[in-house]
C-alpha cells in the first residue's frame, strides 16, 4: 500500500468513521461530490456514480471499489440510515 496513489492523508479523516451504503442525494448548493479516494464523481448524472458509500453526515464519498480496497485497511463500519 506504500505506493498507493489514491492514499493521501485519508488515515487522518477516515480511519475507523461509520458509513452508510446509500444512493447519491445532491446537497444544497452542490450538485457533485467525489470519492475521497480516486476522485470518482458522484452526482445524479448519466455517467457518474449514483450509489456508494458515505459518512454519516453525507459530506464524505467513498466509491464501492474504493471501498472493496481499503474497508479493512481503515477499518470501516457499516451502519444503516
Amino acid at each position: 500500500m506504500k505506493d498507493e496513489w489514491r492514499l493521501v492523508n485519508q488515515m487522518k479523516y477516515m480511519k475507523g468513521v461509520d458509513l452508510l451504503l446509500s444512493d447519491y442525494v445532491p446537497t444544497p448548493g452542490n450538485d457533485h461530490d467525489h470519492c475521497e479516494f480516486c476522485w470518482e464523481t458522484f452526482s445524479v448524472y448519466d455517467g457518474d456514480l449514483h450509489k456508494g458509500y458515505c459518512t454519516l453526515d453525507r459530506y464524505k464519498w467513498i466509491c464501492e471499489d474504493c471501498y472493496e480496497d481499503f474497508k479493512e485497511t481503515f477499518e470501516w463500519k457499516l451502519t444503516e440510515a
